[in-house]
């Protein structure tokens, strides 16, 4: 049996216990399904052009599916697909604008609504803080990044409309120094819960937040991380990114990825879009948290509460900031 060729690119590692961590799993996943699967997988691209010359060297070798694993690199894709129509090559994560240009047949778009996850742990945030001050450390500002920390907010007001929200964007995945200077001035203005959208950068918050005169807690995005440091980690944004990666290789394996189709994974569909349990800290909250936390989860999930993303609401959640002028009523939370 010829072999099923797969290449993912990313941003990160293998094992980096993060966004590429996630995809490195799915892909596990569906290798224990699918026997004749070879696996390759291109660590740390972070340029458009590495994205191009990479992915025209796997196109070329006969790869059968390319994934993208980096929402800023659409062009790089484009390119790629473009010269190479014989490899089916799939974006992620990425919502089509409604004013896109057409796409090759031989591309797809898959989106991960990885921002409904950082919309729970929000709620958790609201919940856990003592100082009503909850922050968020980003990446790098572009639509499909911004979502997350606004929808960090979002759930946070869904709980408490007037909850105190910082952010910053350190344009790092990976700098740890970068990520520690900017937590320890968060927590100096107050903030007791931290959101990272980022990397392997979050090891630096957690740095800053262990390093605390008071309690103050991270969440971090994309992975279960609570046991790199039990005693700051309150919960984690589990995006669902293993899931995409598993299903999107099945799909591609059996020849079920339409001509310039599009593939949307979010928490009405996907069970891995999760606030990762607190564990050893679930005592942080108590039994009436909890049953507020446990309602708008469930609402959520049924579609009661909606979340608007970069593309959709009014008004969206893509640009910084947005999220603080939403009436959260109308997404149907009912603050307490």
């Amino acid at each position: 049996m010829e072999p099923f060729r797969v290449a993912f690119f990313y941003p990160g590692t293998n094992d980096d216990i993060s966004w590429s961590n996630a995809w490195w799993d799915g892909a596990q996943a569906a290798a224990a399904n699918i026997p004749n699967l070879e696996l390759e997988f291109v660590e740390l691209l972070n340029e458009p052009d590495a994205y191009v010359q990479q992915g025209s060297a796997f196109a070329d070798q006969g790869y059968d599916f390319l994934l993208f694993a980096h929402g800023a690199m659409v062009d790089p894709a484009i390119q790629v697909a473009s010269n190479f129509p014989d490899t089916q090559i799939c974006m992620a994560p990425h919502h089509p604008a409604p004013d896109a240009p057409p796409i090759p047949d031989n591309m797809c778009w898959v989106e991960v609504d990885q921002h409904n996850a950082n919309f729970l742990t929000g709620v958790i945030a609201a919940l856990a803080t003592e100082t009503g001050t909850i922050g968020s450390l980003n990446g790098f500002e572009f639509p499909a990044l911004t979502r997350q920390p606004e929808a960090f907010h979002l759930g946070a007001r869904c709980v408490n409309p007037d909850i105190n929200f910082e952010q910053e964007y350190i344009n790092t995945w990976v700098d740890t120094a970068v990520a520690k200077a900017a937590a320890q001035s968060l927590i100096a203005g107050g903030a007791d819960v931290i959101l990272s959208a980022t990397d392997q950068a979050v090891l630096g918050i957690i740095d800053a937040a262990q390093e605390a005169d008071t309690q103050v807690w991270v969440v971090p995005s994309y992975y279960d991380s609570f046991d790199i440091a039990p005693d700051v980690v309150l919960t984690s944004a589990v995006h669902g990114l293993a899931d995409a990666g598993q299903v999107m290789i099945e799909r591609a394996y059996a020849g079920e990825i339409g001509p310039g189709s599009y593939h949307q994974f979010d928490v009405t569909n996907t069970a891995g879009i999760i606030a990762a349990p607190l564990y050893d800290n679930a005592g942080v909250l108590s039994d009436e948290d909890w049953a507020i936390f446990e309602d708008i989860d469930a609402k959520v999930r049924t579609g009661e509460i909606t979340i608007p993303d970069e593309t959709a609401g009014d008004p969206t959640i893509g640009t910084s900031g947005s999220a603080a002028s939403i009436d959260v009523t109308a997404l149907g939370c009912t603050p307490r």
